[in-house]
């Protein structure tokens, strides 16, 4: 499922501090779903809490092991919500997110649940078109349902909720 050279795990004990500076790294190519800034204990705090809410996918180097991306997702109704995707910038381009988002695509398969769902910062975005390309539509906002449009409207401090979108493929 992933590159050549690259494994996709679920997340270990002990990864946690990890992924948030992987999360913190990826911030300029998407806007994070749970917010980190201040406090460095708090915002470890704040984010081990989003990370024990979700399934999380880690992608990292076979051979060294180094982490280099992940994905967080949980279910919700009949959609597998992908709450947040961030690969490091540096390795950006090599297949890791097309390989993370196929491993959260694969867990919905075996639950069987009818689509995913991803918010996505603004429909002329690269997340927006990344996504497209891997058979998301945008879903207008008058046709989510409130569960799904509140969903939408949480983002981290900073953030327009009116400039996000959902995405949708189903399955």
């Amino acid at each position: 499922m992933a590159p050549k050279g690259y494994a996709i795990h679920m997340m270990e004990p002990g990864e946690v501090p990890t992924l948030l500076a992987l999360h913190e790294s990826a911030r300029e190519i998407e806007p994070p779903a749970v917010a980190t800034s201040g406090d460095p204990a708090f915002a470890l705090n704040e984010f081990t809490r989003f990370l024990l809410a979700h399934e999380v996918f880690v992608a990292r180097e076979k051979k060294t092991g180094e982490r280099l991306g992940f994905a967080a997702a949980a279910a919700e109704h009949d959609l597998y919500w992908i709450a947040r995707l961030a690969v490091r910038p540096d390795v950006a381009g090599i297949g890791l997110d097309g390989a993370l988002l196929r491993a959260v695509a694969e867990r919905a398969h075996w639950f069987f649940y009818r689509a995913l769902g991803v918010p996505v910062a603004g429909a002329a975005s690269r997340s927006a078109s990344f996504y497209q390309n891997h058979g998301f539509i945008r879903i207008p906002q008058t046709d989510l349902p409130a569960w799904l449009d509140t969903k939408r409207r949480r983002v981290a401090d900073g953030d327009d909720p009116d400039d996000r979108i959902v995405m949708l493929k189903w399955l």
